[in-house]
């Protein structure tokens, strides 16, 4: 499988579990998404930042899904 922008494999992780990057500073979470959550929320993930990079804001997943069905 070819690796995403903005996760990524890493050794330790879960098998099936994909890694987010933040897309500027390139800090991965302390949590695996499975590939399965990452397919739902593809346009999230690639365009995921940490707070620091998104001017001192979480991403919020839940908010990107609520935005997403009012479009």
């Amino acid at each position: 499988m070819e690796v995403p922008v903005g996760v990524y494999t890493h050794p330790g992780t879960l098998p099936g579990g994909l890694t987010p990057i933040c897309n500027e500073c390139g800090i991965a979470l302390c949590w695996d998404i499975s590939d399965e959550d990452y397919e739902e929320a593809k346009e999230f993930w690639e365009a995921w930042k940490c707070e620091k990079c998104n001017g001192g804001v979480a991403m919020s997943l839940k908010a990107w899904k609520e935005k997403a069905r009012a479009t």
